[in-house]
């Protein structure tokens, strides 16, 4: 096995699976799937015990009151390892020294030592990086062009394809995506005038939504035999098995025009996105397993981190190890059409360059009250 970094990872010691029999994993879809699962717990002799989950704050609320009893290793998407578990005393950093060379395996723009992984001192390795991704508006642009939805933005299907669209029904991710809509970031304080904007807005979105699920793939399915044109918020990860089954005229599109408040000389169009990367972090367990690092090495082997990637059932995903040719190579031509690789990763790119990055919300509980009575509105 060749190591475009140059060094392997360290070998996983025989120790660990006599001391340790039993790894505890809390994550999001595709690290709880037997693809990547099993081939680690046959080659350690462990048992690996995953539970998916579907909200970082319930994630985080889930090690606060006790999780961290429970979990070895949690995978959440960026910003709450370094500014909510490591001050909170919930997760563990990791070892440098060993670490530290899997970042050049990375995509430019990833590589060490990469912000969303480090303690805001800068000193500390909270955690490892692997899928990512833009996250805007899913569309069947057999249905509804992209050029029209990059130039209407948010309001093109929420007003323009009123009882023609569906919600992911992904709680945060619905909060996030309604404030980009409203003109704002969801990542800051937010003023009076700026909180009625959302309330105003998350009720149009629930009322003149034709559907909402929270089932992916099911609303996948409808884009594809046209009971709905669009899906709000949608992901590569939620449009990515559609088109791998051949359906490409299902997309993931991010409005060209963004917030105003992210326009700059050099980026005048601003943001309108969001782009989310998964940090996978050792939980400070009272009686720590050394299976949580070696599961980490594990993710960073070619054919671990392409399994992350593309074998999971349900989901394709850009990781940031493509970087790596040995993990770029892996992919078919299918499986990168299915991520909107593009040429020499360029469609991914340029999605990715009209996001702002993943952060938490101050204003996340009473938005998400807001949330909860526009979705009960619609009885």
């Amino acid at each position: 096995m060749r190591w475009s970094c140059g060094k392997r990872p360290r070998a996983i010691s025989p120790r660990w699976a006599t001391s340790a029999r039993s790894l505890n994993i809390h994550a999001w879809e595709g690290y709880t799937e037997e693809p990547v699962l099993d081939p680690f717990a046959s080659q350690i002799g462990a048992t690996v015990n995953p539970q998916m989950l579907i909200s970082d704050p319930a994630a985080v609320n889930n090690l606060r009151s006790g999780g961290t009893s429970t979990w070895d290793l949690i995978n959440l998407n960026n910003a709450w390892q370094r500014k909510e578990l490591y001050p909170e005393g919930l997760i563990t950093p990791l070892d440098k020294e060993k670490f530290k060379p899997l970042y050049a395996m990375n995509t430019p723009g990833f590589e060490w030592p990469y912000l969303w992984a480090m303690d805001q001192g800068g000193d500390q390795l909270l955690g490892m990086i692997q899928r990512y991704g833009p996250s805007g508006i899913g569309v069947n642009t057999d249905k509804i062009s992209r050029e029209t939805v990059e130039k209407g933005g948010y309001m093109e299907i929420i007003e323009g394809a009123k009882g023609q669209y569906g919600i992911l029904d992904y709680e945060n991710w619905v909060i996030m995506h309604t404030c980009m809509a409203a003109g704002f970031t969801p990542f800051r304080k937010h003023t009076e005038a700026e909180m009625e904007s959302y309330r105003e807005l998350i009720f149009k979105l629930f009322a003149n939504a034709k559907k909402v699920s929270d089932d992916q793939a099911a609303l996948a399915r409808d884009m594809i035999t046209g009971e709905i044109i669009a899906v709000i918020p949608g992901s590569i990860y939620s449009v990515s098995a559609a088109r791998y089954e051949g359906e490409t005229q299902i997309e993931s599109v991010v409005p060209e025009e963004g917030i105003e408040e992210t326009k700059t000389a050099e980026n005048p169009k601003g943001k309108a996105g969001i782009t989310w990367i998964e940090v996978t972090s050792l939980v400070k367990n009272p009686a720590p397993t050394p299976l949580a690092e070696a599961f980490l090495v594990y993710c960073h082997t070619p054919e671990a981190a392409y399994r992350v990637a593309a074998k999971a059932p349900g989901t394709l995903n850009p990781i940031v190890q493509m970087g790596s040719p040995d993990v770029l190579a892996q992919f078919s031509a299918d499986e990168l059409e299915a991520i909107q690789w593009g040429e020499e990763g360029q469609w991914l790119e340029t999605n990715l360059s009209r996001c702002i990055d993943f952060d938490i919300n101050p204003d996340y509980a009473a938005m998400h009250d807001m949330y909860t009575e526009a979705k009960r509105s619609r009885g």
